[in-house]
C-alpha cells in the first residue's frame, strides 16, 4: 500500500500545471428553483442546518446527510431514481443500507440542501488518471465567504481534510498537499480513505449550472478542469471502452451509447483551476 500510495501522490506532483483554459466559463447558482421549496417542506433541512455560520450549517447538514442518506457501494442499481434531492431522500432517507445510493445521488443531496438554503454548492466529480479504473469519487464543494474559498466536503462519509490550522481544505490544497507529502489530517483517521481521495483528484469535473436537478436540465455543460499535457479525450474514451467490456450486462447498452458519443467529440470546455475555483 505504501508503494501504490507513493505512486499515486507523485503523479499528483508531476501533473501540477492547471493553467491551461479553453476559454472563460461562468457557473451558474440557482438558489430559488420551486424544487427547493418542496424539499424545505417535506425535510429538515432548516432545522438541521441552524443558524450559525456558513460552515456551520454545512457541516450540520454534511452529518445529517451521511447518517439518513447510506452508501450501498454499488451492490444496487438504483438509477431508477430520479437525480434530484426529493426523490433521493423519498428513497433513502432513515431507511438503512438496504435502501443506500452511490456517491454521486448523496452529494446531489448534499448539495442541494445547501443551495436551497443559499450556500453556494456544486457538485464535484473527482477522476483518477488510470482509464481502466472504475472507481472514481463524487463530492461537494461549498464556498464558505469567511474563509474565501472553496472547501471538498464528502457527504458519502462524513469526511473532510484539514491542514495544521485545522482549517478544512479546498480541492487544489488538498492536492497540493498530497503532491508534496505535506501533513494533512481528515476528521476521521482513516489511511485507506486517503489513498482513495488521492487516487481520485488527478482532474476533475463539474457541471455548469447549479440548480435543483442540475443532472436533469436540458441546457447543461460539464466543465473540466485538468492538467496541462493529459489527455481527457483519450482517456474518457478508453474509459467507455473499458466499461463495455467489463460492467454488467445490463449497463452494456449505456456504455456503447457513451463510447460513441465520446467517439466523436474532437473538444471539451476545460479551466484552469483559478477559473474552476473562483
Amino acid at each position: 500500500m505504501e508503494r501504490e500510495y507513493s505512486l499515486l501522490i507523485g503523479a499528483l506532483r508531476t501533473f501540477n500545471d492547471f493553467s491551461e483554459n479553453s476559454g472563460q466559463i461562468e457557473f451558474t447558482y440557482d438558489y430559488c428553483a420551486p424544487g427547493f421549496s418542496d424539499l424545505l417542506e417535506n425535510y429538515p433541512v432548516q432545522e438541521i442546518a441552524g443558524k450559525g455560520s456558513e460552515l456551520d450549517k454545512a457541516l450540520n447538514l454534511l452529518r445529517w446527510c451521511s447518517e439518513n442518506v447510506l452508501h450501498n457501494g454499488g451492490t444496487k442499481d438504483v438509477e431508477f431514481i430520479p437525480k434530484t434531492s426529493l426523490d433521493i431522500l423519498n428513497y433513502a432517507y432513515k431507511k438503512g443500507w438496504e435502501y443506500g445510493v452511490y456517491c454521486r445521488l448523496q452529494a446531489i443531496v448534499f448539495t442541494e440542501c445547501c443551495l436551497a438554503l443559499g450556500i453556494k454548492s456544486r457538485i464535484l466529480h473527482c477522476l483518477p488518471f488510470s482509464p481502466y479504473d472504475f472507481d472514481s469519487h463524487v463530492v461537494s464543494i461549498v464556498y464558505i465567504a469567511a474563509l474565501n474559498k472553496w472547501i471538498l466536503l464528502d457527504p458519502g462519509s462524513n469526511r473532510y481534510f484539514m491542514d495544521d490550522q485545522n482549517t478544512i481544505l479546498s480541492p487544489m490544497e488538498l492536492r497540493t498537499k498530497l503532491g508534496n507529502d505535506d501533513y494533512i489530517k481528515c476528521n476521521v483517521n482513516d489511511n485507506d480513505y486517503k489513498q482513495f481521495i488521492a487516487k481520485n483528484l488527478f482532474y476533475f469535473k463539474s457541471l455548469q449550472n447549479n440548480t435543483f436537478g442540475s443532472d436533469l436540465q436540458k441546457v447543461q455543460e460539464t466543465i473540466y478542469c485538468a492538467p496541462k499535457g493529459f489527455d481527457v479525450l483519450g482517456r474518457e474514451t478508453e474509459y467507455c471502452r473499458y466499461a463495455v467490456k467489463n460492467c454488467p450486462s445490463h449497463l452494456t447498452a449505456d456504455w456503447e451509447k457513451a463510447l460513441l458519443k465520446n467517439s466523436k467529440r474532437t473538444c471539451f470546455i476545460n479551466t484552469s483551476s483559478s477559473v474552476f475555483f473562483a
